[in-house]
């Protein structure tokens, strides 16, 4: 089983170069007001075992969604940040310019993994305002690593917006009793410059001829939300543990689009501490596009439900995701479904190993897997 082989070979050497020392579910780097470096480093490993698939043949699948967040602060709010991905995505992810190139329907691994750039950018943070400026991925719904489950991020990813050039601010509310609030605005066009392309597997520079919703090279795209959390107002379990968000997003028409792509969100979670060691969340996230891909008769919805379940070492976390689609095109027009679920365990302090399933009927490609996550991270 060579592609088990390479997933340990690349485990040992981390391991040897690392001590991990936490875990990481999201990097606020707002959060530091300092002067000097910080980061946050993971290593996200999946080895995949195709069991069921709709064409002939079963395969294997060692694949990377790992990345490296790198800030510097100069003090007084003012910093420097960038998430740079290591990427390799499973087959039947979305191809495009920004999504991950993987060969189908047979054994791949590291070969045909992308290093990309995906956001770099000058931040200015305050108790009331945050600003930012540079290559950054626009908020519309939930960050995918909220949802639960070592397969949980895929389909989310695949729909957020990624990788644009322009800049946006957030107003933020601390009212105490009724909650935190915060009020995100930006306007953007897609990435044409040198930071487009990718090292290893090159997908290729991007340029305003290649068309795509967003690719204007003008700040004619813009993408609002708000959101909210800790909120006490009522004095129960349930809405202290409540977060949320609804977020709209218009993409201008590329020069070859038929036109402009919208999408409306409404994103619901929450945590709760059942005991000192048992901890759950339940995350709702529904998702609409108008126009997919600037295609004039083309919408498509997602609509995710997903549970977790932490209790010290254990974790169990699951989705499922209908999505309907809208299309004047019969090929087009197929409905899909993803299910996945997975139990891991932490080893020791940074260091987890997830066993889970995921069965995909979408875009009109079936397949069910087993497979293997590690995850390896450090925080500094």
């Amino acid at each position: 089983m060579k592609i088990f082989f390479n997933i340990i070979l690349a485990l040992i050497i981390f391991t040897t170069s690392m001590n991990a020392e936490e875990g990481h579910e999201g990097h606020d780097h707002g959060a530091h007001g300092g002067e000097g470096f910080y980061g946050h480093l993971e290593l996200n490993i999946f080895a995949d075992k195709i069991t069921s698939v709709s064409s002939d043949g079963k395969y294997e699948e060692l694949y990377s969604h790992s990345h490296a967040e790198l800030g510097y602060g100069f003090g007084e709010g003012w910093s420097i940040n960038s998430n740079t991905k290591l990427e390799g995505g499973p087959d039947g992810d979305a191809h495009a310019h920004g999504g991950y190139a993987t060969p189908a329907g047979k054994d791949h691994g590291i070969d045909d993994h992308m290093l990309v750039l995906e956001t770099l950018q000058l931040n200015y943070d305050s108790d009331n305002f945050s600003g930012y400026i540079g290559k950054f991925n626009p908020v519309v719904g939930f960050n995918y690593h909220n949802f639960p489950g070592m397969y949980g991020y895929q389909v989310i990813e695949a729909y957020q917006i990624k990788e644009k050039i322009g800049f946006g601010g957030i107003l933020k509310n601390d009212t105490g009793y009724y909650g935190n609030h915060k009020l995100n605005l930006s306007t953007f066009f897609a990435d044409t410059g040198p930071f487009s392309d990718s090292l290893f597997f090159e997908r290729g520079h991007n340029s305003k001829e290649d068309s795509g919703v967003s690719n204007t090279e003008d700040f004619s795209s813009y993408a609002i939300s708000y959101s909210g959390s800790n909120l006490s107002m009522f004095n129960n379990f349930f809405m202290e543990g409540l977060s949320y968000r609804f977020g709209f997003a218009e993409q201008a028409a590329g020069i070859n689009d038929a036109t402009d792509n919208s999408k409306y969100s409404a994103s619901l979670m929450h945590k709760q501490d059942l005991s000192n060691d048992l901890t759950s969340k339940f995350i709702f996230e529904r998702m609409h596009i108008d126009n997919k891909a600037g295609e004039a008769a083309h919408n498509r919805s997602h609509t995710t439900g997903g549970f977790g379940l932490y209790n010290k070492e254990w974790s169990f976390g699951t989705t499922y995701t209908y999505t309907d689609n809208d299309a004047d095109e019969a090929d087009e027009g197929h409905n899909g479904k993803v299910f996945q679920a997975s139990i891991g365990y932490n080893i020791a302090p940074g260091m987890e190993i997830n066993f889970g399933y995921k069965s995909q009927d979408l875009d009109d490609k079936e397949n069910e897997r087993l497979g293997i996550n590690f995850k390896l991270s450090q925080g500094f």
